[in-house]
């Protein structure tokens, strides 16, 4: 239930405006950290770290915590791992905002998931959505395979099963909440499961490839970690949280949707992101479709009420 009042309407955007934009800095900021280090490594401390101090800050909820609570838990933990897998795995061939917006699809993707699992069909706007952002991401592929030496497309599919991973966590995050789960308590697990799985396969898969010097942290990497631990997963996590209880969905929609955006600006300013006409015109495709399925924008009743209106304005002539 969101508590009505435009102080607390405006405070809730402003959340969610905040955590967009942080989310849409962690792009670039985890590209570059990952360069010189191994990537499932800085994501597992990332996700670790973040458990380990809402345990401490929240350690009264931990001893509360329940079997259904824990597995439920469990469960996000593990899709929320496989996404930032794909996903930090996928920025090693792509660019930051490319990236960014290929990840935006679990959004579009979320109405279809819902109708695999549960049977609940997409509306004809969730449809046209899809179509417009296989599209735009078909654009997006294909404006990065001269520069990036045709691995973009191993990039585009990584990170296009990041966006499917976030897609069933957000599906599995709502059937979850509809038990009243404590939240706070499921973030906890998750984002402790998250970070054990990472690690694991960290030390299984880059350890015995880069050796323990590979994971020696200098200064600067040291902080670009700890930005995407304090800000981009705990003061974000909290923000969206607070956000979405304060702000209407159709306003909720929009900031969220601008997330992709905000990586996008943040790669061209850092210089990731080099804009072709190609790649500008994925975007804009992506972007519209994200919008069309988020504010459930009916295209084929308006295009059906404009023919109507022309037939009208037709016979009113004759």
């Amino acid at each position: 239930m969101k508590i009505k009042g435009k102080g607390l309407n405006l405070t809730g955007q402003l959340l969610l405006l905040s955590a967009t934009v942080v989310w849409g800095s962690s792009f670039i900021i985890l590209k570059e950290t990952i360069e010189n280090l191994p990537a499932l490594y800085v994501i597992g401390v990332r996700f670790l770290s973040s458990a380990l101090l809402l345990g401490a800050i929240f350690f009264g909820k931990i001893k509360k915590i329940n079997k259904r609570v824990f597995k439920d838990g469990l469960v996000l933990g593990t899709v929320l791992a496989c996404a930032y897998i794909t996903q930090t795995l996928g920025l090693k061939y792509i660019g930051a905002g490319k990236n960014a917006f290929i990840t935006s699809l679990y959004c579009v993707m979320c109405p279809f998931m819902l109708w695999m699992m549960f049977g609940v069909k997409p509306k004809s706007y969730h449809i046209i959505s899809a179509v417009l952002c296989v599209v735009g991401i078909g654009l997006v592929a294909a404006a990065g395979s001269e520069e990036d030496g045709g691995n973009v497309f191993l990039g585009s599919a990584l990170t296009f099963l990041c966006a499917v991973f976030y897609a069933l966590q957000i599906v599995f995050t709502g059937k979850f909440h509809e038990k009243k789960s404590d939240v706070m308590q499921l973030l906890i697990i998750q984002l402790f499961a998250a970070g054990v799985i990472i690690s694991v396969c960290s030390l299984c898969f880059e350890l015995p490839f880069c050796g323990i010097n590979g994971y020696a942290l200098n200064a600067e990497q040291f902080y670009k970690i700890l930005y995407l631990t304090l800000v981009c997963t705990l003061y974000a996590q909290f923000a969206q949280m607070v956000g979405l209880k304060f702000t209407e969905s159709n306003q909720a929609a929009i900031i969220l949707t601008l997330e992709a955006v905000f990586g996008v600006i943040f790669a061209i300013i850092l210089g990731d992101e080099k804009i072709t006409p190609i790649l500008w015109a994925g975007f804009v495709v992506i972007f519209v479709g994200t919008l069309i399925s988020e504010l459930h924008i009916d295209v084929l009743k308006i295009f059906r009420r404009k023919n109507k209106s022309d037939n009208d304005d037709t016979e009113e002539l004759e």
